[in-house]
């Protein structure tokens, strides 16, 4: 054997053998289907419309273990978020707007300490320039059915409740308020009435016999 039959059968036998792994390949994916692509993700289905109203299963006078009766006139509004019932009282004669009592619950232990809530509630009013001070809230303190009863009365020019977005809201001189937080089986609801100077004075024998109907459940 020379050395160019040497080289050249070594050489030959490696081809072979490729071809026939490559034939033996090409026969067992005949038929097979195409590997699968990566699904792509899909983008989050997004509601639409107007955010629903909170589910309230609470009716407009009762919560935390305690009901009250509403008075003759009031009358109760829509839902509203973070209210268990809001309550609009018809102006007199004279006042610009009607006054409205919103009653708030928040859950067992939750709404902050009663003590800052009755400042939070004197700062949003100051003084007829709207740049002073108000006047001193009055401030008390009852037993309604074994219950605490923490109530404030204040006037003057009202700053509002505070923006959810941010904006100021328009300063309303004139206006009048009266809150009561009871201390309830299952955590504190606040009752807070507000509005024009003369509607709110009227409403004030309403609201005293709302709080004295309050009884636990």
């Amino acid at each position: 054997m020379d050395i160019k039959t040497s080289y050249i059968k070594p050489l030959l036998a490696v081809a072979l053998t490729g071809a026939v792994a490559a034939l033996i390949s090409c026969k067992q994916n005949t038929g097979a289907p195409p590997p699968e692509k990566p699904a792509a993700a899909q983008a989050p289905v997004l509601p639409t419309g107007p955010a629903p109203m909170p589910d309230s299963s609470n009716p407009p006078n009762q919560a935390a273990g305690v009901t009250w009766t509403i008075p003759t006139g009031w009358e109760v509004g829509p839902q509203r978020p973070m209210r268990i019932a809001t309550y609009r009282i018809h102006a007199i004669a004279g006042d610009p707007e009607d006054a409205e009592c919103a009653v708030y619950y928040f859950g067992p232990g939750q709404g902050g300490t009663v003590d800052a809530n009755l400042k939070r509630w004197s700062d949003q009013f100051t003084g007829p320039d709207g740049q002073s001070p108000a006047p001193a809230a009055k401030l008390g303190t009852r037993t309604i059915a074994g219950l605490k009863v923490s109530t404030i009365s204040v006037s003057g020019t009202y700053l509002g409740a505070g923006n959810m977005m941010g904006q100021e809201e328009p300063k309303k001189p004139n206006f009048s308020m009266l809150g009561a937080i009871v201390d309830a089986p299952q955590g504190l609801v606040f009752f807070k009435l507000t509005g024009p100077l003369n509607t709110v004075a009227t409403a004030d024998g309403a609201f005293k016999s709302l709080l004295d109907s309050i009884h636990q459940q």
